[in-house]
């Protein structure tokens, strides 16, 4: 899992062949970009340079507030493309890897993060129908255990 950084937004940025030295500072709000770099040359060194991206990035905070970052149950729930069941995370599927294709709907969701958990109901044992319900269903539950 990722560890949060000490100093988020600021990054060091160490190119000798250009002789470019000092802090990179980026803050995205509302799908726009503030950006600036903080040379040690011209903030008299390493310290003060990390010092005044700081400030800098403190003062973008304020300016255009903290992160609303959506849950990840919004963006499990966020439609994506159109589909055929109308329903994000839940498909219809035909396997054609045996002698006959077996038909099931498929529901996916991803209780806690870097895990995916599926469930597959068959066409042939539910019916059509009652086999896209019972995925539909599957899917709301999962997602109201989501961490």
């Amino acid at each position: 899992m990722k560890t949060a950084s000490r100093t988020p937004g600021i990054c060091r940025i160490d190119q000798p062949a250009k002789h470019n030295h000092g802090f990179f500072v980026r803050l995205a709000r509302r799908g726009r970009i503030h950006s600036a770099f903080f040379a040690d040359k011209k903030h008299g060194g390493r310290e003060l340079a990390f010092a005044a991206a700081q400030k800098h990035y403190q003062a973008l905070r304020v300016k255009h507030g903290a992160s609303k970052t959506p849950s990840r149950r919004f963006w499990a729930e966020l439609l994506r493309r159109k589909g055929r069941s109308g329903i994000i995370g839940v498909q219809k599927l035909v396997d054609r890897r045996g002698r006959k294709p077996v038909t099931v709907w498929k529901a996916t969701w991803s209780p806690e993060p870097y895990v995916v958990r599926r469930k597959q109901f068959s066409v042939r044992r539910h019916g059509a129908k009652q086999a896209k319900v019972l995925a539909i269903r599957a899917r709301r539950a999962g997602l109201r255990r989501m961490k």
